[in-house]
């Protein structure tokens, strides 16, 4: 106990991690990865600062904060029906043998005609060249009556002739469930920057007939990082209605992925986010890092009412994880506000265990927070962090906190991006919840009280009057017994 009382006097220690630089300075980028919220004290960050060699602090801003609003574009774009090899499979060797001219303003059109018919297209070229920014999603239309699952994986050029993954297979999902219709028609795009884009189905003898290819692209002025994910959550606690996963203090939740642990499992989930039951320091004003959400957000319904106190409802969809003759069904990523809370709540319509005996998993994922700071003193720099919340402390009093991007840079302007090189920090593995534990334990005890020293010599008065009166008491006895014994004599 007193060993505790004696660690909360203490100020919090620090950790750091190492900074590797490059390019020429002197200002430099820096994107933290997700794991720095397991180990800063504070969800806002608001403790990290930035070391060089001497130890002294570097000036540092966050990059986004503000920066200006992005743009969006959604637009209709040209496709064009791709054929099979000779083996039936989508050969990329095989588009040689399509001629195509380019249009003055650098689109694409067919020099001849293909030599298949669009239903029987084993892949497609997708024309992006007239977007401008980092493609956000594509949104495909099929034929009505198309039903079924079609995997591909999609690939990304700027010359048809180097092309590259934009992510890993992907589904189009058109299907009849007990008595619902379940679609999934659009595919996140990650925010790539092609002119060009091919669709090659996995199974080219079962590619949907497409219709029509729709994107949605983004213009912002600064580079956004690439998402991160945790690891997978399990439920720390479930209801007969829902379940509650709880998530590492400060991570803004942008994205969302269930993972349903049965086949063949569909369910009408609301997904809410709680707040924590104390209420964080005052933070700045918040700019969505998923733009995937406020492109969907103007289109949401409103959400339904809460049905307790905390608990802020995000969105209704479907989750399900279905076999098929193709592969599995899985229900796609969710766009989420990007704020951060305590827990992520699954509400179910029925009774908890429509989701299956055992609960789903989540991931969660997050843009990295990114910071620009001013290479000022000798290398190596360093990022620093408390590892326990200060006690009684002004926020801002510690130097080197955070500064507004226009005083770190003079004549900033937040329609022109920051010319910095780029830098990168190895964290140490992520801290025991030890030191947590500690401080929380330590904030229940009562702290010992050093005595007052005047105090002490009056206690120390006290007893010597109380020894005085005793002796009293003992010779008036004394006194009174012989004076007894005197007079029976």
């Amino acid at each position: 106990m007193a060993w505790l009382g004696v660690a909360v006097a203490q100020p919090p220690a620090t950790a750091t991690a190492p900074i590797a630089l490059q390019g020429d300075g002197p200002y430099y980028r820096l994107a933290l990865p997700l794991g720095i919220y397991a180990h800063a004290a504070y969800g806002d960050l608001r403790d990290l600062r930035m070391r060089n060699a001497a130890g002294n602090a570097v000036p540092y801003a966050w990059l986004r904060n503000e920066a200006a609003a992005p743009q969006f574009t959604s637009k209709d774009v040209p496709i064009f029906a791709l054929p099979a090899s000779a083996s039936g499979t989508a050969d990329s060797a095989e588009d040689a043998s399509l001629g195509f001219r380019v249009r003055p303003d650098g689109s694409l059109a067919l020099a001849r005609k293909p030599a298949r018919k669009p239903a029987e297209a084993a892949q497609w070229l997708i024309d992006a060249s007239q977007l401008k920014g980092g493609l956000l999603q594509a949104r495909f239309d099929v034929a009505p009556e198309a039903r079924g699952l079609f995997a591909f994986r999609l690939e990304a050029s700027d010359d048809l002739r180097k092309w590259l993954p934009v992510g890993s297979e992907e589904q189009l999902v058109r299907l009849a469930h007990g008595g619902q219709t379940i679609e999934r028609l659009a595919v996140e795009l990650g925010g790539v920057h092609a002119r060009f884009l091919r669709l090659r189905w996995s199974d080219p003898q079962n590619g949907a007939p497409l219709t029509g290819v729709a994107i949605d692209s983004v213009q912002e002025v600064e580079p956004v990082a690439p998402l991160q994910w945790t690891g997978a959550l399990m439920p720390e606690r479930c209801g007969t209605d829902h379940c509650d996963y709880a998530l590492p203090r400060g991570l803004p939740v942008e994205s969302l992925r269930i993972d349903l642990a049965d086949v063949n499992t569909l369910a009408q989930v609301g997904v809410s986010g709680l707040l924590a039951a104390t209420p964080a320091a005052a933070e700045p004003a918040f700019v969505p890092r998923n733009p995937l959400y406020a492109l969907r957000h103007q289109q949401r319904r409103p959400a339904p009412a809460a049905s307790s106190p905390g608990e802020v409802p995000l969105l209704d969809t479907v989750v399900y994880r279905l076999a098929q003759a193709g592969g599995e069904a899985r229900s796609p990523l969710l766009a989420l506000d990007g704020r951060s809370y305590s827990h992520v709540r699954l509400r179910t319509a029925g009774p908890v265990s429509v989701l299956g005996p055992t609960p789903p998993a989540i991931a969660v994922g997050a843009t990295p927070r990114t910071l620009v700071f001013l290479a000022q003193g000798a290398a190596p720099y360093s990022l620093a962090w408390n590892v326990a919340p200060e006690k009684n402390v002004v926020q801002g009093a510690s130097p080197g906190a955070a500064l507004s991007l226009a005083t770190l840079l003079p004549g900033y302007s937040a329609s022109k991006p920051v010319a910095a090189g780029e830098a990168s920090v190895t964290l140490p593995p992520a801290p025991v919840a030890a030191v947590e534990a500690v401080v929380a334990a330590a904030a229940q005890l009562p702290v010992p009280v050093q005595p007052d020293p005047f105090r002490k010599w009056w206690l120390w008065g006290a007893l010597g009057v109380g020894l005085l009166l005793l002796a009293g008491m003992a010779w008036s006895l004394f006194a009174s017994l012989r004076k007894d014994r005197a007079l029976a004599d």
